[in-house]
């Protein structure tokens, strides 16, 4: 029933932006609340929809119990790790989300069995991440895994999950300290915006994945990694592959939006032109009047217009909006 109701969701958002598309400027308004309508019903719609999962209380301890059983059943094996402390908050994790972690906790063990733990290791969990924290002994063993992991790590971002590590010294010889972090915190619904600006008269938002938020970085901090994979999305869409940092000043770092993935063994960082914001695209889309043809398909292109001289002036300029699976992106 949620799949359905969601495909007549996006159905009608579809059928809006058609009308809105082939009308006059005139019946804009009433679209704008049209949209507005939908998107609360659908609102409405989801926190009902988390509340009766919540009410399902034996599912959720059958779930719980299910994740504990798995954890237990792999940190108690004595000959690897000497102690463990399992925290976890699961009161926010949706049907979704328990299905998604359920599926990919075995594989992200497969990738904790290849370091060799010393003392106890701590594990947490919530909605948003499953982190693997203790102390490891320098071992030149590892690097024969880099295959495994990679491609361990590909799966996971298939999966929409990002597997990446802190690796830092301890204070101790021959003990490091690393935090192995499986992030589940991407979410549908929610987008990262940029404007992009072609030329005065084409302008281009584009979606990215909201677990952008949780990665950015600044110029100095990719200058210290070295050389490692970067990407950098130019003002006209055009995208670069690059092992070198590229050499921006502070003005021109400070406009742009740099992002660092710390995957394990083959780090990624992501280049954006300017910094965008994170917005809720079923509650947001039109209900700025300003803002109304932002919601152009890839295929949809329409001119900007408004309710005043001001927005009048902007007639010529066309924008555009898609998206960009970055997950596929890192896979390429």
């Amino acid at each position: 029933m949620e799949k359905n109701f969601q495909h007549d969701f996006e159905n009608s958002l579809k059928a809006l932006e058609d009308i809105q598309y082939l009308s006059e400027f005139s019946i804009s308004p009433l679209i704008g609340q049209m949209y507005f309508y939908l998107s609360e019903m659908k609102r409405k719609m989801d926190a009902e929809s988390i509340d009766s999962i919540r009410a399902y209380n034996q599912v959720a301890r059958v779930l719980d119990q299910n994740c504990i059983q798995i954890v237990d059943g792999f940190f108690s094996d004595k000959t690897k790790f000497k102690e463990y402390d399992f925290i976890k908050s699961t009161q926010n994790i949706s049907l979704k989300k328990w299905n998604l972690l359920l599926d990919i906790i075995p594989e992200c063990l497969s990738v904790v069995s290849l370091f060799n733990y010393h003392g106890k290791v701590e594990i947490y969990l919530n909605e948003n991440r499953l982190l693997i924290s203790g102390h490891i002994r320098q071992d030149s063993k590892l690097e024969m895994s880099r295959k495994f992991v990679y491609v361990i790590t590909r799966k996971l971002l298939k999966k929409k999950v990002l597997l990446t590590f802190k690796l830092e010294a301890s204070g101790r010889t021959g003990l490091y300290h690393l935090d192995l972090k499986v992030d589940i915190s991407h979410e549908d619904q929610l987008n990262y915006k940029v404007l992009f600006k072609l030329n005065s008269k084409q302008h281009h938002i584009i979606s990215f994945s909201n677990v952008f938020c949780s990665y950015r970085s600044l110029l100095d901090d990719l200058q210290q990694i070295g050389s490692h994979h970067i990407i950098e999305i130019n003002n006209d869409l055009s995208i670069t592959h690059s092992s070198t940092v590229p050499d921006l000043n502070r003005r021109e770092s400070a406009n742009k939006e740099i992002l660092h993935f710390p995957f394990l063994f083959r780090p990624v960082s992501l280049i954006l032109p300017i910094k965008g914001h994170l917005s809720n695209d079923s509650f947001t889309r039109l209900l700025d009047q300003n803002s109304m043809n932002d919601l152009r398909s890839v295929n949809h292109v329409a001119p900007l217009t408004g309710l005043h001289e001001d927005l009048e002036r902007k007639q010529d300029v066309s924008i555009t909006y898609s998206s960009i699976d970055f997950f596929s992106l890192f896979n390429n």
